[in-house]
């Protein structure tokens, strides 16, 4: 089993009193009906190891950053995203996460801030 499996297989068996997720080739085994608070837990539970595993792939998002765009590309791009207001707040959350990202990419806030200074941001 993988890990990612596994995980599946901990999320549903909490949530969902499902044991397994291999199929099992009967009907009363592989179907069955939840509860809309139980799925929904399970799909944030879900989501939320998906968001935890993906702080691992920072780096490689600043790597890339780093091959793809200039430095002031990138400064310019965090400057844009700083003072961006979003209701949803998940989405605002993720919008600075990624400006963070951003101004990593740079060396930090004092380099970004400087690069922006510099291109008349």
């Amino acid at each position: 089993m993988t890990a990612k499996q596994d995980l599946f297989t901990r999320i549903v068996r909490k949530h969902l009193s499902i044991e397994t997720l291999e199929p099992r080739n009967r009907d009363s085994l592989d179907f069955h009906e939840v509860g809309v608070v139980g799925l929904r837990q399970a799909l944030q539970d879900a989501y939320d190891a998906g968001r935890a595993d993906a702080g691992y792939g920072s780096e490689s998002l600043i790597a890339a950053l780093r091959e793809n765009l200039s430095p002031e590309a990138v400064a310019a791009i965090a400057s844009w995203l700083q003072p961006a207001s979003i209701s949803d707040e998940n989405v605002s959350r993720e919008v600075r996460w990624f400006a963070e990202q951003l101004a990593q990419a740079l060396g930090g806030w004092d380099q970004q801030n400087r690069l922006a200074e510099d291109l008349g941001l």
